[in-house]
């Protein structure tokens, strides 16, 4: 049986990934373990379908209407979860070639049993709530519940199970082979005997010499083979079943992963919304209220909501006052690019983007504490990764590259890979403060670039809040020395009191 939560049936998802550093540089992993909420099962289900962005919006939409379901009836959801949990955790136990094989039959049924119980406790939830689900993907599994586990079938198997605890013994039918080897061996439906023992069986009856050795007895052999088959077919129904629950679980562990956040973000008080995804060439991105998902989860203040409309666009670039929120801005927008394309919602009032083949960051590091190379070496050769290895739908998001050399030098360097990328169909968002590159790219006024820029009041107090605007030469690093030292770059710590004074230190 097939589960079908995360995909329609027969769809055939195209193999896409995000960047190496994606996931810390975004504060992906910080959301993971949010949504994990201590469960390890869900912590590697939202872990592997965040790696494997989505490109079809249809998909997206599939999942989306699957993740309102469970929004709204995340009672059933958590108590098939549960069951789907016992009987992945059902222990199967390991026997070697020489275990007898009445033992891996007997071991094998232990487990087989305790499977179609929980199949029975599926099904039983699957009656009582199972009418109160829309969305296709739930639709699709409660019919597959309905037609494959119904009662007829459920009961057959209880009584194969029973009949295979052989009371009266094997019936099995065998023909000779080539070289007079045993071939053809065939179980039959098990023979109850009569009361006071008799035999039901008519016929022609023969009765073997016991050997010495039951290791050579002939029909001590023949039955270890057919348990042995027996044995084998049982243990492959366990992988069957256990793989249904597995696989069960594991989509489960998905959706209750975003049902984890989202009942952390409403009890935050922050907006959550579907978003809107468009096909891949489309060059939507627009958004309202959009926030860095990882800033909400460590941050016990209010976070300031930022607004795009980059319809059209290839190219933002972001300048402006330093910790006036540009990295923020660029973790909110690659953050909500990588939940809109596994299904999940959005921390934001609106958002909208096409579908990206991976989101790659391309963030400023520490130095190489080993002195292997330098900072810029360390900048260009992750540049040259993310270049191999994003496609001409991908999305780049740069943070400060390039600033560990001169303005110039750096300069000379983004202004033709950018432009390379974005003629590739690479979308780049770059936040720096290379005015000299900012500028020029500014006064060419392409239609495809926006240019962004984080704001201040007058007094210098940040804003958070980037919002278009041409690109500024300062970075008003002035504005937060002041605010920390209580005083502007170059003033007199002890400014002269009179006459013929002069001052013992000065800030550098």
């Amino acid at each position: 049986m097939r589960v079908n939560l995360l995909h329609p049936a027969g769809y055939a998802a195209r193999p896409v990934s995000h960047g190496d550093n994606a996931f810390g540089d975004l504060g992906l992993e910080s959301l993971c373990v949010a949504m994990a909420a201590g469960d390890t099962a869900i912590l590697e289900a939202v872990r592997t379908v965040l790696a494997a962005p989505v490109t079809d919006p249809e998909v997206i939409r599939y999942r989306q209407a699957v993740l309102a379901d469970c929004r709204a009836n995340p009672g059933v959801v958590r108590e098939f979860y549960r069951i789907a949990s016992e009987a992945t955790d059902i222990k199967r136990w390991r026997v070697g070639p020489a275990h007898r094989p009445n033992g891996k039959l007997l071991l094998a049924l232990q487990s087989l049993t305790e499977l179609v119980t929980m199949l029975r406790r599926v099904r039983a939830v699957r009656d009582r709530g199972g009418h109160i689900f829309r969305a296709p993907g739930f639709t699709g599994l409660m019919a597959t519940l309905a037609d494959g586990l119904d009662d007829s079938y459920l009961d057959s198997i209880d009584k194969h199970l029973a009949a295979m605890d052989f009371e009266y013994g094997v019936h099995l039918s065998a023909g000779l082979g080539p070289g007079n080897r045993i071939s053809d061996i065939v179980l039959h439906e098990p023979i109850r005997r009569r009361r006071f023992g008799f035999d039901r069986r008519t016929g022609h009856t023969f009765r073997v010499i016991e050997e010495p050795d039951p290791e050579f007895d002939p029909v001590t052999q023949l039955r270890g083979r057919a348990l042995t088959v027996i044995a084998e077919v049982v243990n492959d129904a366990n992988n069957q079943v256990q793989g249904f629950f597995r696989d069960l679980r594991t989509e489960l562990a998905f959706y209750l992963g975003c049902l984890n956040l989202a009942e952390r973000f409403e009890r935050a008080g922050l907006p959550l919304c579907l978003p809107t995804p468009h096909p891949a060439g489309s060059a939507r991105l627009r958004g309202t209220g959009l926030r860095d998902v990882a800033l909400c989860l460590s941050s016990d203040q209010p976070v300031v909501g930022n607004d795009i409309d980059a319809a059209g666009r290839s190219l933002i670039v972001v300048t402006g006052a330093n910790s006036g929120g540009k990295s923020t801005f660029l973790r909110s927008l690659g953050a909500a690019q990588a939940m809109m394309q596994a299904g999940m919602f959005v921390v934001a009032d609106s958002f909208e983007a096409d579908v990206r083949d991976g989101v790659f960051t391309h963030f400023v590091t520490d130095e190489d504490r080993t002195m292997s190379h330098g900072k810029l070496v360390d900048e260009l050769a992750r540049m040259s990764e993310i270049v191999d290895r994003a496609g001409p739908n991908a999305l780049l998001l740069c943070n400060e590259s390039f600033s560990s050399t001169s303005e110039r030098d750096a300069a000379r360097i983004a202004g033709p890979l950018i432009e390379g990328l974005v003629a590739a169909g690479v979308r780049v968002v770059f936040v720096t403060h290379l005015y000299e590159f900012a500028h020029r790219r500014y006064e060419f006024a392409h239609p495809a670039d926006l240019f962004l820029r984080a704001g201040h009041h007058t007094d210098g107090t940040r804003t958070f809040r980037v919002t278009p605007g041409p690109p500024e030469p300062t970075s008003h690093a002035a504005d937060v020395f002041h605010r920390i030292f209580g005083r502007i770059p170059g003033q007199l710590l002890n400014p002269p009191q009179g006459r013929g004074e002069t001052a013992t230190h000065q800030c550098p």
